[in-house]
């Protein structure tokens, strides 16, 4: 037995004090006159001895109650010692409650993380008044890096709600280390995980059980789910990505289950603008990934809010995946054409009103303009200088489109530098004695020609068409992949990835002595899927918490500048009670904005100028799909991990009722006062009815 406070023991000095008052009796003596003192005597002896032995056993009483009150404020303990010689633990504890979305998942109809909140209570309620408790969850708030006591502990423990972030348990334990190094200071403490121990991305738990201190305590509580079942969606995408004004589209929407159970019949329906416009259903066995299409047309241009739901339980956080559909958005095109040519990219634009095309020469080109624009086209030009070359780049890397069409003379070189491949100059096209080639037919299978030929569906169908003719002054080596060819297998037409943009490079110069292809069928869609391919590559239908940071393409000019403070709103609801001032800034042309996760459910939300409340652009944000996959470790998984590790615990199939005095048993010393109040009590009790009872 030992005792928390052994200073008091000095207090059993004060068991002299019977003992004086039984040596030095106090009570005057009262004189009774009797006739025959001969009887007497004998009575007189036999009382004396009886009156001792009370004497002594009240003396007895008063000293062990005198003891047993001074042990009982000395606090008394049996300390606990576990077989493997572990130093005892104090009286702080850590509590990590993992309040992600994956604890929606129920064990015996209630949700994982309700369990995790009623042992956490009892964690606390196991620990002595004078303990203290640092509470964490997944929001590693600032206000939490403190230890609290037992009624501030359960207040926080109670109010621990979903959050839409996920953490790993390397970064848990490192925050829960910190905070026990700062507040409770060295020694030996306790940690408790109360998770469903999901595999999360970029965590290694064998690693972890490697890296854990021995000298703190460590008690895992894995919360596992019956029956894990969970149809979310993961991404969707457009069939045709421009959108446009009454006209058909599909949205493709990628549906993943991950559970041990069929899921059937399953509703999903597609909202834009709050109104379901579209619907089916989708059963998907154990484990399986399916694509579901929806038809949907809008009858109105602009950017749409939208969502895709799927009826799904009990996992409810990821039923709904938001988006934004940019409906006729305008495609910036900028021209920038050497010497006099045909009219004809201005003229294959003119008929679309959201293709605003700027035609400049290369001479009296402002660079600044090459900021503002979706795709850029060269056409004709025999060099590209420096200052073009940096600023044509630095359009590649923010993102769009870039077409080339060489001059019938020009510096290969400078070709080279810019586009990143080796390029050649062919003097032979120049003569008139070279003859133009026939082109071969696109194939139908190639993603840039979808939707073109719409009424071909095999290859001899494509090969009967009218193929243009072309003669090639360009030649390259080291390109993507070739979208058109002549029939002597030269390439006319390359596609290729530079930085973030996608460049589309022609063998020939867009001129009639050289080429039929402006006066062919194809020029016009294989120019539309140019621009398209520029506004594709700037725009996003949806963003995801999981991203650090989010750049949106905004040209600066256009309706805002970078001086200006945006809030963030949800599209539904623009009440500046709600609004939100994420941290923003503007570089290279794109509006860069880091977002609160803790604070954000997904949706849809507009971005929008706070002195004016004009909407700049609408985004979508939705939660991790890491979250929505429940790939978790078992206990027997975490008892094989830390098997080597002596001071860590695996508590599974503890309940919230029998916990406190289960880990009190195994882990905590266990406390005696609450005895020898007791035992002071009875021996008070005891001298009383020796008083009140015994006569002599």
């Amino acid at each position: 037995m030992s005792f928390l406070y052994p200073s008091f023991l000095w207090a059993l000095a004060l068991v002299s004090v019977p003992i004086i008052i039984h040596l030095f009796n106090f009570q005057r003596p009262k004189v009774i006159y009797f006739t025959n003192v001969a009887f007497l005597r004998e009575v007189k002896s036999v009382a004396n001895a009886r009156n001792r032995l009370k004497h002594l056993l009240v003396l007895l009483m008063r000293c062990l109650f005198v003891a047993a009150l001074v042990a009982a404020f000395a606090q008394p303990f049996i300390p606990y010692h576990r077989a493997d010689n572990l130093p005892v633990a104090g009286n702080q504890a850590a509590i990590y409650i993992d309040n992600s979305f994956s604890m929606q998942n129920e064990r015996d109809g209630k949700k994982l993380l309700d369990r995790s909140v009623d042992l956490a209570l009892q964690i606390v309620k196991g620990f002595p008044q004078n303990a203290r408790f640092s509470v964490l969850n997944n929001s590693f708030e600032s206000d939490l890096n403190f230890l609290f006591e037992p009624a501030k502990a359960n207040d926080l423990i109670s109010k621990t709600d979903y959050s839409n972030t996920g953490r790993t348990l390397e970064s848990v334990y490192e925050r829960q280390k910190n905070i026990l190094a700062n507040v409770a200071g060295s020694g030996s403490h306790h940690i408790f995980w109360l998770t469903d121990f999901q595999q999360m991305p970029g965590s290694d738990l064998e690693k972890l059980a490697a890296a854990l201190d021995s000298v703190n305590r460590f008690y895992l509580l894995p919360q596992e789910a019956n029956d894990v079942s969970n149809v979310y969606i993961d991404s969707v995408w457009l069939e045709n990505p421009f959108v446009r004004v009454n006209e058909s589209n599909t949205l493709s929407i990628r549906m993943r289950h991950f559970g041990t159970e069929a899921a059937t019949e399953r509703l999903v329906r597609l909202f834009i603008e709050g109104k379901q416009v579209s619907g089916g259903t989708v059963s998907l066995q154990a484990g399986e990934t399916s694509e579901l299409k929806l038809n949907f047309a809008v009858t109105s241009a602009g950017q749409k809010p939208c969502r895709v739901a799927v009826d799904d339980m009990p996992v409810v956080f990821d039923n709904n995946y938001y988006f934004t559909l940019n409906v006729a958005p305008e495609i910036n095109i900028l021209h920038i054409v050497e010497g006099k040519s045909p009219a004809y990219i201005p003229d294959v634009y003119a008929n679309e009103a959201f293709f605003k095309v700027e035609s400049v020469s290369a001479g009296s080109l402002d660079y600044a303009r090459i900021n503002a624009a979706n795709v850029v086209i060269l056409q004709g030009l025999k060099t590209i200088d420096t200052g073009l070359q940096t600023a044509l780049r630095n359009f590649l890397v923010r993102g769009g489109a870039l077409a080339v069409f060489p001059g019938q003379v020009f510096d290969p070189q400078a070709y080279s530098d810019l586009l990143g491949i080796r390029t050649v100059f062919i003097p032979d096209a120049l003569s008139a004695a070279t003859l133009k080639l026939p082109m071969n037919a696109p194939d139908l299978q190639e993603p840039f020609f979808k939707g073109i030929f719409e009424k071909m569906t095999e290859q001899g169908e494509a090969a009967r068409m009218a193929m243009p003719e072309a003669k090639v002054n360009l030649s390259w080596s080291g390109a993507g992949r070739d979208l058109l060819s002549l029939r002597n297998g030269q390439p006319y037409l390359s596609s290729f990835e530079l930085l973030n943009s996608r460049v589309f490079l022609f063998a020939a110069p867009l001129d009639a002595a050289f080429t039929g292809l402006p006066q062919n069928a194809l020029f016009v869609p294989i120019m539309y899927k140019i621009a398209l391919a520029g506004k594709r590559g700037t725009e996003r239908l949806a963003y995801s918490f999981a991203e650090p940071l989010i750049a949106l393409p905004l040209a600066e000019g256009q309706n805002f500048s970078r001086n200006d403070v945006l809030k963030l709103v949800p599209a539904d609801n623009t009440a500046t009670d709600r609004e939100l001032i994420p941290v923003q800034r503007f570089a290279d042309n794109q509006l860069i904005i880091e977002l609160p996760k803790t604070e954000l459910p997904a949706g849809n939300y507009n971005l929008v100028q706070r002195k004016n409340g004009n909407v700049v652009t609408a985004l979508a944000l939705n939660y991790d799909k890491a979250e929505s996959q429940f790939k978790t470790y078992k206990a027997d998984d975490l008892k094989r991990i830390f098997a080597g590790r002596k001071n860590v615990q695996v508590l599974d199939e503890v309940s919230a009722r029998e916990f406190a005095g289960t880990f009190n048993a195994m882990n905590l010393n266990k406390p005696l006062w609450r005895y020898f109040i007791m035992a002071a009590l009875a021996f008070l009790l005891v001298e009383v009815l020796l008083l009140r009872f015994w006569k002599g």
